[in-house]
């Protein structure tokens, strides 16, 4: 399988969080030249950059954990077959990804297409490996309301895996 290291990458959004806090430092720093505040800055600036990595390898890893439960109760669905009398089952679906959003936050929403209809799978962590559009993927996950179009159904997707065509 085409498994990348996704350990170091972070999302946008903590990248902005720590580019804010080094400038703060380093204008801090400039006009303080107090060497001992940087025995305290440093260390902290390095947690912005630790901790989300940490917290995503964690995420992956539990749900790497969770994967193998999740295949025993799932039942392959066409798109077209899911609808909200369904919520709560756990599913898995075999498409095409015809959409990407929300990357930059590493929680990836897909737009999967099975030929038979269009439905969300949403990664509440990063993927295990790098996905683009046009790829054939397997979803395995939950089938739960939108979270901002209540009244559509989406996945909430524990697993993501290429398929060899």
């Amino acid at each position: 399988m085409n498994r990348i290291s996704r350990f170091s990458h972070m999302s946008l959004i903590a990248w902005a969080a720590f580019a804010i806090a080094t400038a703060i430092v380093a204008f801090s720093f400039a006009h303080s030249r107090d060497y001992r505040f940087l025995y305290f800055a440093i260390p902290m600036l390095a947690a912005l950059v630790i901790i989300p990595m940490i917290l995503t390898k964690m995420s992956q890893h539990a749900y790497s954990d969770a994967t193998p439960v999740y295949e025993r109760k799932a039942k392959l669905r066409k798109i077209s077959t899911i609808s909200s009398s369904k919520l709560g089952e756990v599913v898995k679906i075999r498409g095409t990804i015809v959409g990407i959003s929300f990357r930059w936050l590493n929680r990836p929403h897909l737009k999967i297409d099975d030929s038979t209809g269009v439905i969300s799978a949403v990664l509440f962590t990063q993927a295990q490996e790098k996905l683009v559009i046009g790829e054939q993927v397997e979803i395995l996950g939950t089938l739960m309301r939108g979270l901002i179009h209540r009244g559509t159904v989406i996945i909430s997707a524990i697993s993501v895996r290429k398929l060899e065509i």
